[in-house]
């Protein structure tokens, strides 16, 4: 089965299972991320992201379970940031209205649900019961949306204040900041808009490639 555990320092949720649980999961992924739902072109590759970490896991090339939880010793898991994580489930359970599914496909996304409340609550139950509020009401952006602000947030997420509980206190604030409607997302777009102007480029297109400074998960 699926199992989860909130990452040391708060930065992310580490996300685990046997083949078989990371394989399904990740045909699912693919399932309601497709190039033919409801998610935009550079949308439902955001999604796959997920997808490409469970590969990556179930085929060993990221970790194993944490060897202070022995009773799923053999396990794979991957570590993933909140800000990143939290959207994509967004987008996953959002998709299920436009998607045909079947009750495999409900019960593992119910699962992953599930593991997330359970890590976040385990890390903070306060912050952790405000993120599931956030996750419960997410829809879906328009095609138009930036979702390299996602990618910002990240940043502000890890890097913005000390490590831990003091961090992970900001993080429903930064997800209601991932929103067309937010002011810091209309600053970041007009920012992003006018360099793309300049370079004669679409926004959706302006990424940016800089290295992360170290962190603790």
């Amino acid at each position: 089965m699926l199992v989860s555990l909130p990452t040391k320092y708060g930065a992310g949720i580490t996300l685990g299972g046997d083949y078989l649980d990371l394989t399904s999961l990740h045909e699912t992924v693919h399932h309601l991320a497709s190039d033919t739902g409801p998610l935009s072109g550079h949308h439902y590759e955001f999604a796959l992201g997920l997808a490409y970490d469970l590969r990556k896991t179930y085929e060993g090339q990221r970790d194993t379970w944490p060897s202070d939880a022995p009773a799923y010793a053999g396990y794979s898991a991957v570590n993933i940031l909140w800000p990143i994580f939290l959207v994509q489930l967004g987008m996953l359970r959002s998709a299920c209205a436009y998607v045909p599914t079947n009750r495999r496909i409900q019960s593992q996304l119910f699962a992953l649900e599930a593991c997330t409340e359970q890590a976040l609550c385990e890390f903070d139950p306060s912050v952790g019961a405000m993120c599931m509020r956030w996750l419960a009401n997410f829809n879906l952006f328009t095609d138009q949306f930036l979702l390299e602000f996602v990618t910002q947030q990240t940043r502000e997420f890890l890097f913005g204040v000390s490590q831990g509980k003091a961090r992970f206190r900001r993080l429903p604030r930064l997800l209601d900041e991932i929103s067309p409607f937010s002011q810091a997302y209309k600053e970041f777009e007009r920012a992003v808009s006018k360099r793309a102007h300049e370079q004669g480029a679409r926004p959706q297109d302006m990424v940016d490639l800089s290295a992360w400074p170290a962190f603790n998960w």
